[in-house]
């Protein structure tokens, strides 16, 4: 894979990263885990062209510090939005404290309280099956959970007018079904499918939604057939790019920790996948976040 090299002028959006790493005990098991400060993150992701970052809740209180971190943190050369959600894995804690309704309360007051929120999530489906084909998301109950929790969000989406970033694993035909039934009722829901995991056929159902599709490092690994297809056949108006910091760092870094400055690396990959000059995936894909999230 070409670099273009960090002199090239660009303007990156990295449009999903968790910007809280440095100090999250999320990140422990990961590769070259040591703590960082923030502020050098940020410092690099700037020498790197990235000029803008969604860092993304999924608990409550990942969300209340996202919003803190953009409001702090942003500056003339990269500002920092904030999204704010319940991830069915992550958040599910919050729901077993406070109950369903209590979240969706709360995560709608937390929406209204900065300027810096542009989207509802990271929230979804993740029915994860463990190698023994145990796992989150394999009882009926869970299921009934973690569909209960997404309808409200999605809900809550199309209520404040903001798009969905929605997290899907091994659940495609239900998440499908859960967003095309509100469409039907109204004309405010949009989003993302970030860090795309899924093959054409589901890609296709998802652009017929109205929705983006966002990608993650994984576009780079050797073994991710079905996505690269998918990121060569999208069309150049509905993609994204991001990193999901500080989970799937892109090759050559795979299974280290990750970080904002490397989304530069994924959009030389789809650059070099479809034959186009870096600035033209780095442009269209700027374009689709500021059109997406308008900031």
């Amino acid at each position: 894979m070409k670099d273009e090299g960090l002199g090239t002028k660009v303007n990156l959006v990295d449009s999903h990263a968790h910007l809280d790493f440095p100090t999250s005990p999320r990140i422990a098991g990961l590769r070259g885990a040591s703590v960082d400060n923030l502020d050098d993150v940020l410092v690099r992701a700037r020498e790197a062209g990235v000029r803008k970052i969604i860092t993304v809740g999924t608990t409550l209180e990942e969300s209340k510090k996202a919003i803190e971190i953009a409001e702090n943190l942003s500056d003339k050369k990269l500002q920092i939005y904030a999204s704010v959600g319940i991830h069915p894995k992550d958040g599910k804690g919050d729901v077993e404290k406070f109950g369903l309704l209590s979240c969706f309360e709360t995560l709608k007051q937390i929406v209204g309280s900065s300027d810096k929120v542009v989207a509802i999530g990271e929230c979804g489906l993740d029915y994860y099956l463990g190698s023994r084909g145990q796992g989150l998301g394999t009882s009926k109950k869970e299921r009934w959970f973690q569909r209960e929790l997404f309808d409200g969000q999605i809900k809550l989406a199309a209520d404040v007018d903001l798009p969905l970033i929605t997290h899907c694993r091994n659940a495609w035909g239900e998440i499908f079904g859960l967003i095309e039934n509100l469409k039907f009722k109204t004309e405010n829901l949009k989003g993302v499918f970030h860090s795309w995991t899924g093959n054409w056929e589901a890609a296709k159902k998802a652009l017929d939604l109205g929705f983006y599709i966002s990608f993650s490092g994984i576009v780079t690994f050797k073994n991710a057939t079905d996505i690269v297809e998918v990121s060569k056949k999208a069309p150049m108006k509905r993609i994204l790019i991001e990193t999901d910091s500080p989970f799937l760092a892109p090759e050559p870094y795979r299974g280290g920790k990750n970080e904002p400055k490397n989304v530069r690396i994924i959009a030389q990959f789809l650059a070099d996948l479809r034959g186009l000059p870096f600035d033209k995936i780095a442009e269209a894909t700027t374009e689709n976040a500021n059109r997406l999230f308008k900031f």
